[in-house]
């Protein structure tokens, strides 16, 4: 009789506990109140390669809709050695913008770090978010220039 009644408890125990993980995984995301812990929350987010977390705190102009965004971050996110960021630069553009220079900084391979990457943070109606558009990076010049955004990018087989 006693592991009948032990078992609804058990499962009981098990829904609750689930419930608060969920609860707490969602919570963790705050809506950011000014352009540094936007910028912050979203390349400490690229860092520890948390798509869902970059997703929240950006808008991107590379993707055409959300989920071609998710699919392509988890797979940027699989390849890409980023391993710190250095926010170099910080320039009031207006009460809703910012404009961000960023150095990001790559483990392993022989590029250790770009050069500062231009990024603008914006006031949107879900708090700050950055800006993140397509860009060039020339590694032997170091400059950098606008870039066509991955969903226009035509593949050829020569």
């Amino acid at each position: 009789m006693k592991v009948k009644k032990l078992v609804p408890l058990l499962l009981a125990g098990i829904v609750a506990g689930s419930i608060l993980v969920a609860t707490t995984t969602t919570a963790e995301r705050v809506i950011a109140q000014t352009p540094m812990e936007a910028a912050t929350e979203y390349f400490d987010a690229y860092i520890a390669k948390d798509a869902e977390g970059m997703m929240f705190y950006s808008k991107d102009t590379n993707y055409l809709d959300e989920k071609s965004r998710e699919g392509g971050y988890v797979k940027d996110l699989k390849i890409n050695p980023t391993s710190g960021y250095e926010i170099v630069e910080s320039t009031q553009i207006n009460g809703n913008e910012v404009q961000l220079y960023v150095v990001q900084k790559y483990a392993g391979q022989g590029y250790k770090q770009s050069p500062p990457l231009p990024y603008k943070v914006f006031k949107s109606e879900n708090g700050w978010k950055v800006l993140v558009e397509p860009l060039e990076i020339n590694t032997v010049t170091g400059e950098v220039t606008k870039g066509t955004p991955i969903h226009e990018w035509k593949y050829t087989d020569n």
